[in-house]
Formats: C-alpha cells, structure tokens, sequence
C-alpha cells in the first residue's frame, strides 16, 4: 500500500501542516502518514503575505529557529525576511511589471475610434481588417494597423479595458419621420406642464396583447469537444412550423399586475370587446384611463362606441411602432422568459 504523501509546494491550511509535522516527529514510524521533508531554501514554497505579517510578529519575541519551526520554513527563509525588513522596512513582494504591451496608447486610441465609428463590428473583424492592413490591403486612414502582430483576444481585451463589451444589440421598430414626430407630440401633450402629474399617470391602466411561442427556434450556443457536432448531448432539438403560440392580453395598473387572460386565435373588434367585458370592465373603477395602441381591433368604430358606452375613459393620440413607451412590455419579457 503507498502511503500518501504531503508535500509543502502544495496549497493547504498551515493549522493542518503544524499537527502532522508534530505527530511525525513525535513517532516518525506513524502508519499512512510520509511527509516529504526534502526541501531547501531554494526550492521552498513562496510565503503568503500574511505569513508575512505573522513571522514579522512572531521574531519580536521569539528566535529565528523557533520561527522557523513555528511556520514549518527554514531558517533561512526567516533570516531574509528579517534582513528585508531591516533594511526596506517592508516585507512585502512590489507589483511587477508583467507581460510588455504590444500596443500603444496612441493604437489603443485608435482602435476604440474605429470600434466606436463601425459599432455592429465584432474583435475578429477588427483584427482581420488589422491583418489585411498591415500587408499593404488598406491604407491606415481606412484600418488599424499596429505596429506589432496581435491576436484577436487583445483586440478584445483593448476593447474591455475602454468599457466597450460585447453584447446582444436590443430591437427595436424603425420608425419614419412621421412617427416620429407624433412621440414627440405625444410626449409634449402628456407632460408636467399640461397637468399631467405623477398621480394623473398612476390612474392610467397599460394593456396590450402578447404571443407565447411554445418552441423557440432561436440557435443557442454550446461547448462541446472536436467531433462531437452530431453527438444528441449537444444539438439542440426543433419542431416543424414552430410548434404554435398562445396569445393572451393583459394589463398593468399602479398597484401591480392585474387579469390576464388567453385569447383563442386573432384578436378581431368583437373578440376584443369580449376580453373588456370579462377581464377588465368588472375590475375598472371610476376616474381610471384605459392606454391601448392603434391596432385596427382597438381603434374599430365598433370598438369605441363599446367604450364610450361603458363609459370607458381611453388615453387618447397613442403614437405607432412605440412600444417601447408601455409599461407592460416588461410584464411581457418577464412571464416569456418564465415561460
């Protein structure tokens, strides 16, 4: 049976070291237990900086033996820390250069400009517009070009160290100048100065209809080793036409989420004004202002004369492709990703 062995160049609790070297020279024949005491002063394992401190603590009253034997390092080690001390007054190990830099700052600058300027650009092709550069492709007004051959992993690394990380682009709807204009109208119309307050925009209730994909098609990425491509662990599984959705409307109010309810098939104006009567008119109070977008089922004839007969205030001028200006979108994202 080998007997296992506890070598000092190993990273383990000093508490743990101090009660085996004890019970081994106490009875050097202990069974199971080898320590391999074959070190010396250059082959020693690196003192942490806390050991450090407590040599230093230790030698103002006790001798450099008993230090040593202490902390289980040889009495030379002891000496050198007592000698750096004397002479520096610090014990402690200065932060190093490292690693020389293969750019400049004046590169480092350039390369943040040129990502900043073509933003939809990733590391990989900012370094092979580099790569083509320097062999004579492009003139160095059009790339970056340093002066010594990087890797695609410091163009990242450049990129981070300037705050410019790489992330998912967000979406949203393209809008024309017409649209446009209307937020702005909207936004003027709805402001502090035309009396709409912070308790005027609490009685307004968000609503909005939302689909559910029952399978997400989206490619997700994964780790996997050399040749293992078609391996079931890692594929990702589809369904045929997307595998269907449900589509639901809800809606938000100041004091939280409030009914939600599925909607089977398109929502159309007599569809529409159903979900009203059943999940919203029951709950509505007086004095509440009802916020729903321009889709055609909404802004119907039949529909707002249904409101106006309920008696139904509407948030009136709602601006197209703005979606981002309801509340309720964050609802929606949450219960999607829950889902």
């Amino acid at each position: 049976m080998m007997h296992p062995i506890l070598d000092y160049s190993l990273t383990c609790d000093q508490l743990l070291i101090n009660q085996l070297v004890g019970v081994y020279k106490k009875n050097p024949s202990t069974p199971g237990l080898h320590i391999n005491c074959n070190l010396t002063s250059d082959n020693m394992p690196k003192i942490h900086p806390e050991t450090k401190a407590l040599i230093i603590k230790r030698l103002k009253t006790r001798s450099t033996a008993e230090v040593a034997d202490t902390f289980n390092v040889s009495q030379r080690q002891v000496q050198r820390i007592r000698k750096r001390l004397e002479e520096t007054g610090d014990v402690f190990d200065k932060p190093r250069s490292g690693r020389p830099r293969k750019t400049t700052a004046w590169e480092d600058r350039l390369l943040v400009g040129k990502s900043k300027a073509s933003p939809f650009s990733t590391a990989a092709e900012l370094h092979q517009k580099a790569w083509w550069s320097s062999a004579g492709g492009w003139s160095s007004a059009e790339a970056w070009s340093p002066q010594v051959p990087v890797s695609t992993r410091t163009v990242c690394r450049i990129l981070s160290q300037n705050g410019l990380h790489g992330r998912i682009s967000a979406q949203k709807p393209a809008r024309n100048k017409r649209q446009l204009e209307k937020r702005v109208a909207f936004a003027k119309a709805h402001s502090l100065l035309k009396g709409w307050t912070l308790e005027k925009w609490q009685k307004v209730d968000f609503s909005d209809e939302s689909s559910v994909e029952l399978h997400h098609s989206c490619r997700k990425y994964c780790r996997r080793p050399t040749g293992a491509r078609m391996d079931p662990r890692f594929t990702q599984k589809t369904v045929k036409f997307g595998g269907g959705k449900i589509m639901v409307w809800g809606y938000i109010q100041y004091g939280g989420v409030q009914n939600i309810c599925r909607v089977e098939g398109n929502i159309n104006s007599l569809k529409y004004q159903e979900v009203l009567t059943t999940s919203y008119i029951p709950n509505h109070k007086r004095g509440q202002i009802l916020q729903q977008d321009g889709a055609p089922s909404h802004t119907s004839i039949s529909t707002s004369k249904f409101l106006k007969a309920k008696k139904i205030k509407v948030l009136q001028d709602w601006p197209a492709q703005s979606p981002d200006m309801n509340i309720i979108e964050h609802v929606w994202c949450r219960m999607k990703e829950e889902a």
